[in-house]
């Protein structure tokens, strides 16, 4: 019996001694490890990963310049545009082209019956057959003087009235050459032609209307459009210089590159938006009024799909995988492009983020905000 109760005496020496050897830290080094846990800048934020099913996890590509497509027109050059007008006064008899339609430089747009056109015609022809009448008579007096039969007196008026007369037919032909006609082809009605290849874009005037000389009768432009008009929200993309090259394309599927002539230093008046002007570089140029798309660069930022993205207590972040933790990191986020979103702020190259399944992670953040426990 005594040999009994000194064999369990020894055990429990053993075990006491065994228990001492382990590596256990103090309690007061336990109670401050934990503390300092709790107290961690990102402790309420902290999410175990560890059970939640459905969470995709992606690494953060290297930021690059993004840029999005928006609507835009062609539009001729100031230099392809022109107003036609009439020079005499008139009326219209015939509107040979309908706006739109494309022509041909030279083709007949407009028809006037022009009563002051007739008039200036009458006055050429006039002042020719004076003018012919009067050097008839030059040529006449030249003779009688050379035969010593006319005096020269005789003469010197001849010269005078041939000379007079030669004045008022060339000031006859100013007058219908200043209105753009030849005397030669003048008559009573005046054709307005086109001044290149490219269409009327619209008419100011009606058939059988009266006009006055130098009134507006509509506008022309040119076959081709160099000039591609864009207008942007504010407050613009800052990436965007003056001379940067972008590119445009057309629902037909034609391509160009152009050149950006300037940024705006003010708003539009009507749309109140900035207006951007570029200039296409070569290729088939598109007609006047084409919708075409600019792309245009918004800023250097890294691109994570949308789902990435949440939104707690009204600020946008993502879930940074740590260890087997996940944190939620405020960013800035930027524009959308289709199915993902711009990040302008706040992840680095290389981080793992997560992706699909982040809504997950955004309800258990809310549930342990509001009280409730992990595996609610």
């Amino acid at each position: 019996m005594n040999r009994k109760i000194q064999f369990s005496f020894l055990s429990l020496a053993l075990v006491a001694t065994v228990a001492c050897g382990r590596k256990t830290a103090p309690p007061s080094e336990q109670v401050a490890t934990h503390e300092a846990r709790a107290h961690a800048p990102d402790a309420g934020n902290r999410l175990p990963l560890e059970g939640v099913r459905g969470l995709h996890f992606i690494q953060v590509p290297e930021a690059r310049i993004e840029g999005s497509w928006y609507p835009a027109e062609a539009i001729g050059d100031e230099s392809a545009q022109a107003l036609l007008t009439t020079p005499v006064k008139g009326i219209v008899s015939a509107i040979a082209v309908a706006p739109g339609s494309r022509v041909g430089a030279g083709a007949r747009l407009l028809v006037i019956q022009s009563p002051e056109l007739a008039r200036l015609k009458a006055d050429w022809l006039s002042a020719e057959a004076r003018r012919a009448s009067t050097e008839a008579e030059l040529a006449r007096e030249q003779r009688l003087f050379d035969a010593q039969a006319g005096s020269r007196r005789e003469l010197e008026v001849a010269r005078t009235d041939a000379t007079t007369a030669t004045a008022d037919e060339e000031a006859a032909r100013l007058a219908l050459e200043a209105r753009g006609v030849a005397p030669e082809i003048a008559g009573a009605a005046l054709t307005v032609k086109a001044p290149r290849a490219g269409s009327v874009t619209s008419y100011k005037i009606q058939l059988g209307q009266g006009v006055e000389a130098g009134q507006e009768l509509g506008s022309f432009q040119a076959a081709s459009a160099a000039i591609v008009r864009l207008e942007l929200p504010l407050p613009g993309p800052e990436a965007w210089k003056p001379g940067a090259v972008a590119d445009i394309r057309g629902s037909d599927g034609h391509a160009w590159k152009a050149r950006l002539e300037g940024t705006p230093a003010t708003l539009t008046s009507d749309t109140r938006r900035l207006s951007y002007r570029l200039r296409l570089m070569g290729g088939p140029l598109p007609i006047p009024g084409t919708p075409v798309e600019v792309r245009v660069p918004l800023a250097t930022a890294v691109v994570l799909p949308q789902d990435a993205l949440q939104q707690v207590d009204g600020v946008w972040g993502v879930f940074v995988k740590d260890g087997e933790e996940a944190v939620f990191r405020p960013v800035r986020r930027g524009s959308e492009l289709g199915s993902e979103v711009m990040v302008l702020d706040g992840l680095k190259p290389g981080e793992t983020v997560v992706g699909e399944g982040a809504y997950l992670l955004k309800s258990l953040q809310i549930k342990r905000k509001s009280g409730g426990a992990d595996n609610d």
